[in-house]
């Protein structure tokens, strides 16, 4: 089996995010002529049927494909991977099934029968998908995988700008599908390509009961974590659509996918690569490594958080029109989580792979039961959008620092310099905001904006030059 070499962490690296970086690249620079031709409520459509097939889609293997990943043994492999592909069939079925009788309520979020089955169809393509990224991750094919996010990244994006001609939201939903078709085509043929592919190796149900049983520790804490993460990320879709109307549904699931888009990156690059490393080489090997990339991410987001907070509604209105105003608002609430979430949604994998997915467990309840939690109480209480958004960010915020301090106990790494970085990353992002606010007595608000996004991408590559040698 192929491995990544001992010590060539940054090889990795750069495989593994290369093809994330280009695809969230090449969303972010079509998002101001896509957020123009479909409107707020079509992506709020849109980002409901995203979050149905993505949270079926990531639990209908019951988080076997993780097992996949740590089988060292190429036949076991083999047998494992046939079975899980057997899972997420039944369990797809099984998900038609509840998505039929939940109809009526999917139909309050601007969901019909239509869309509904299009829904579903995503996210089979997704759990299959699931299970073959996991397979490639085993043999650290991280270069592949990043091929995948890119094809998946262009399809989808070709498709939904063609789609617009139409002028009919259902589009959006139509090109994810098909991106995620294209990267599913891509692993396949990718894999039976290897040498070292699965080799089909027929079981009877007794073979099959004991391998399941045998990594039942997966499905027994990995499937609740990922439940539970999914709520945090997706039930306020769904909670903001049951007292909000779809187009606010928009503006919010906008905010938070834009205010997102760097947790994206580190989670599609850092996570294979640090459970692979972790699964082979152990924990406390990654210490000095999982340390540095935490502080460097710190000081890198630090300047774009005060870019966002600063620019609130007038630069999304600057970038995407002014349909979209009030996304800009909450973004501005919403990227203080995302930039502690982008530093956090990788490490989980390290817990995982030494068998402490309880401690990943609770606190994930806690940030789940926060985030979804705070917005129900708030809404159902009449309360606004704005103040629930607020009260959402803050339970958050909460919940990732502690996740980190956690994370760092139980590997027995020292913490000092995670507080000096957090210090750190306070006084340039404080630094940035006052520079904002001088330069707007003097520049126009394009310049404004336009000197501001240069002067944060500069010292992000300023950082990502230092880590790249630290890795070398």
């Amino acid at each position: 089996m192929r491995g990544a070499p001992k010590g060539r962490l940054g090889q990795s690296v750069v495989s593994s995010g290369i093809g994330p970086l280009l695809s969230q690249l090449l969303a972010l620079g079509l998002a101001p002529v896509l957020f123009r031709l479909y409107t707020p409520r079509d992506f709020g459509v849109w980002a409901a049927v995203q979050a149905m097939a993505i949270t079926a889609g990531s639990l209908v293997s019951l988080r076997f494909d993780l097992a996949l990943v740590l089988e060292r043994n190429p036949a076991a492999a083999s047998k494992l991977l046939y079975t899980i592909i057997g899972v997420v069939i039944a369990c797809s079925i099984i998900v038609g099934f509840l998505i039929g009788v939940s109809i009526g309520f999917l139909r309050l979020l601007g969901i019909d029968a239509t869309t509904a089955f299009l829904g579903w169809s995503w996210l089979v393509l997704l759990g299959f998908g699931v299970v073959l990224q996991s397979w490639l991750m085993r043999e650290a094919a991280f270069g592949s995988i990043s091929v995948a996010v890119v094809l998946n990244a262009f399809v989808t994006n070709i498709v939904q700008l063609a789609g617009a001609i139409s002028g009919d939201g259902i589009w959006l939903i139509i090109g994810s599908i098909a991106g995620q078709a294209a990267a599913l085509i891509f692993y396949v043929t990718k894999i039976m390509s290897e040498a070292e592919r699965p080799v089909w190796l027929s079981l009877t149900f007794n073979e099959i009961t004991a391998l399941l049983v045998q990594h039942r520790r997966f499905p027994q804490f990995s499937v609740p974590f990922t439940v539970v993460s999914l709520l945090r990320d997706r039930a306020p879709i769904f909670i903001i659509g049951a007292f909000c109307p779809p187009a606010l549904v928009g503006l919010y699931s906008q905010a938070w996918r834009l205010a997102h888009f760097p947790s994206g990156l580190t989670s599609a690059t850092l996570r294979p690569v640090f459970f692979h490393r972790t699964a082979t080489e152990g924990l406390a090997a990654q210490g000095k490594a999982v340390d540095r990339f935490v502080r460097w991410l710190l000081l890198a987001s630090s300047p774009w958080i005060a870019f966002v907070a600063f620019g609130n509604d007038a630069l999304f209105d600057f970038l995407l029109g002014g349909q979209w105003h009030g996304a800009g608002h909450l973004a501005a609430m919403l990227v203080f989580p995302a930039a502690l979430f982008t530093i956090t949604n990788w490490m989980d994998r390290l817990l995982d792979a030494v068998g402490r997915q309880d401690a990943n467990l609770k606190v994930e309840i806690a940030a789940s039961l926060g985030s979804a939690g705070i917005l129900w109480l708030v809404l159902a209480g009449g309360g606004s959008l704005t103040l629930a958004v607020f009260l959402q960010s803050g339970a958050l915020v909460l919940s990732y620092v502690g996740f980190i301090w956690i994370c760092y106990g139980i590997a027995g790494w020292s913490r000092s310099g995670l507080v000096m970085s957090l210090c750190a990353a306070c006084g340039i992002g404080g630094l940035m905001y006052l520079c904002l606010v001088i330069l707007r007595l003097a520049l126009s608000q394009a310049g404004v904006f336009l000197v501001g996004a240069a002067s944060a991408a500069l010292i992000t590559i300023a950082i990502l030059v230092m880590v790249r040698k630290e890795l070398q």
